[in-house]
């Protein structure tokens, strides 16, 4: 092991093992007889180190390394259930303190943050019309600034359903290197019916749900709205998302809940293929809604690439 690579080891150590142990320490003190004894001084000063003390310690060990600093959030959210749990319920005053007036305020800063980065998303958006840019992909890339990495996709994917469904009004025009996929396709009329059948369904189905429990009721009735929300977004982003052809290979998308990058070195052939594709077989649909979808070309791979799905679900 050479010297470059034991500094890391021993930094790494430092940034994960002094924030932990200084947890642990926390914890201890809570059950030791020192803290029932001066339960009013030391439960602020537990609640305090927890919540504010460990995670600025934290702060300090990553802001000059390649971690990200919204790593900061999870330290506090552990720290809040570590002290929920271990504080005694007596003893909580300083910790309901924490959550009924500074866990607002954060969530409210997180909320500006998320729509000022949003906003200069839109901005950006406006400023590479001319360029082979698109708004989710942007949203993703800013989003990763300060949302943890898992998080993006999920964030940017509920972002983008009401962005394309309420927000985005402008007629999408194809570049030459742009290809639609939904102008021949009848999954557009599918999904249209469907989400009538279901604003139809909804009132029905509330009504009677009603008669046996109410909150049950509203439960179901607020799913399936959201559900509809969902499926008008999906299709409203179809003509938006379309398919693209750059200097290194395609850039498959279908809405916002399937995308794939292809290398043209990592294509064997491309063929027109109208068969049906088997489930055990090889070949795959890209279109996440299968045989209701249909299928007119066969790109053969020479490796197996990773396909971005609904909420960042992966499949290969």
């Amino acid at each position: 092991m050479n010297s470059t690579k034991t500094i890391t080891i021993y930094k790494k150590i430092s940034i994960y093992g002094i924030p932990f142990l200084l947890i642990l320490l926390s914890v201890f003190i809570i059950q030791t007889d020192i803290f029932n004894t001066n339960s009013y001084l030391l439960s602020f000063g537990v609640t305090f180190d927890l919540l504010f003390s460990i995670p600025f310690v934290y702060f300090l060990l990553v802001r000059k390394t390649k971690i990200s600093n919204k790593s900061i959030s999870i330290i506090l959210s552990l720290n809040l259930l570590l002290a929920s749990y271990f504080i005694p319920k007596e003893n909580q005053f300083y910790l309901e303190f924490f959550k009924k007036w500074f866990l607002p305020i954060l969530e409210l800063l997180t909320i500006l943050l998320l729509i000022t980065n949003v906003k200069k998303t839109l901005k950006k958006v406006k400023k590479e019309e001319t360029l082979n840019t698109n708004f989710f992909t942007l949203l993703k890339q800013t989003m990763q600034e300060f949302v943890p990495k898992k998080m993006v996709i999920p964030f940017a994917t509920e972002i983008a359903v009401y962005y394309y469904g309420f927000i985005n009004w402008k007629k999408k025009k194809l570049r030459e290197n742009e290809f639609s996929y939904h102008k021949n396709s009848g999954i557009v009329s599918i999904l249209i019916a469907f989400m009538l059948s279901g604003i139809i369904e909804i009132f029905v189905i509330h009504n009677l749900l009603m008669r046996w429990n109410t909150t049950f009721a509203w439960i179901v009735t607020g799913t399936s709205i959201y559900a509809i929300i969902q499926i008008y977004g999906i299709i409203r982003a179809l003509p938006k998302r379309p398919i693209l052809i750059n200097d290194y290979g395609i850039n498959l998308k279908y809405s916002f809940i399937s995308e794939a990058n292809i290398n043209f070195k990592n294509i064997d052939s491309v063929e027109i293929y109208t068969n049906t594709i088997e489930k055990k077989g090889a070949t795959k649909y890209f279109s996440p809604f299968g045989k209701l979808e249909g299928n007119n070309i066969k790109i053969e791979l020479k490796k197996e690439i990773t396909v971005s799905g609904f909420y960042g679900i992966k499949r290969k």
